[in-house]
């Protein structure tokens, strides 16, 4: 699903998705909640929100075993095929749990991994963020890609937003309930090059992702680094899946707006703008 590259408008307005966690509750996500919420969602997407187009940030399974993870995999693709957008899947971590990339691209019906796409004069860039997969949950991207990311971001005068699964920014994440025990494994491990090659490309207006199950704005020193909340984060009750998302607005000129919403209740939640240095 890929617009022309010269079908260029002045604003793009992005729906965001992050860690559905589809499947067997456990811990704080009550993946078995979100199935009928996730089908919520795409309903109000195509009547009420209509977005542009739509980002799935990664962890759409919560993983079990290959069998669970499959079928869950499978129910997932059912709802967001149903969407009337055109909608981008990026890889996360527990999706590659039971599951590899083949069999996620063959379940999806589309590429998963890094690739580029345009979208109303923008160009999108998805980064694969697991090369690998580091003790299970941390991410990291190889040199073979990062050569393939630094020819994308500067072959072209087009602005451009970067997606990937973990985050490459500077957040503070001490006081994540997730991620108290190991704080390193909340990123991409070679974040600096990543962030520094990002921050030097050509009208590259932001990067997002999710991961982090929390919402997270941190401007760098040319862009804002925007970390999406989980869909189905229900810290500390364990059940209640909230139906997190964010719109993201960005305009030709490089302003860039966040609203976080959620679904259950039905809140906007705020807004963040962030204006381009020119």
């Amino acid at each position: 699903m890929k617009p022309e590259k010269n079908n260029a408008r002045e604003k793009l307005e992005i729906l965001l998705v992050a860690d559905v966690h589809m499947g067997p509750s456990n811990t704080t996500r009550p993946g078995e909640e979100t199935p009928d919420l996730m089908e919520r969602f795409a309903k109000e997407i195509n009547t009420v929100i209509k977005p542009d187009i739509l980002v799935e940030l990664g962890d759409r399974v919560n993983n079990f075993n290959h069998e669970e993870d499959r079928r869950n995999a499978l129910r997932f693709s059912e709802i967001i095929r149903s969407l009337c957008i055109p909608y981008y899947l990026v890889l996360g971590n527990h999706d590659l749990h039971n599951l590899t990339k083949e069999e996620n691209k063959e379940i999806f019906g589309a590429e998963v991994g890094r690739r580029t796409s345009y979208a109303n004069g923008f160009k999108l860039i998805f980064l694969d963020t697991e090369e690998p997969v580091i003790e299970g949950v941390g991410g990291n991207i190889s040199e073979e890609q990062l050569k393939w990311l630094s020819v994308e971001l500067n072959s072209e005068e087009t602005p451009k937003i970067v997606f990937g699964h973990h985050p490459v920014d500077n957040q503070v994440i001490s006081e994540n309930p997730h991620f108290l025990q190991f704080p390193h494994l909340a990123f991409v491990k070679n974040r600096e090059r990543a962030r520094d090659l990002i921050e030097s490309g050509k009208n590259v207006l932001a990067y997002v992702n999710g991961h982090v199950h929390w919402f997270s704005f941190e401007v760098g020193e040319k862009i804002p680094f925007i970390s999406v909340p989980s869909f189905t984060e229900a810290w500390p009750e364990k059940k209640g899946a909230p139906g997190m998302f964010a719109k993201l607005s960005v305009s030709m000129n490089g302003n860039v707006e966040v609203a976080v919403g959620s679904l259950s209740p039905r809140r906007t939640l705020g807004k963040f703008l962030w204006t381009k240095q020119h």
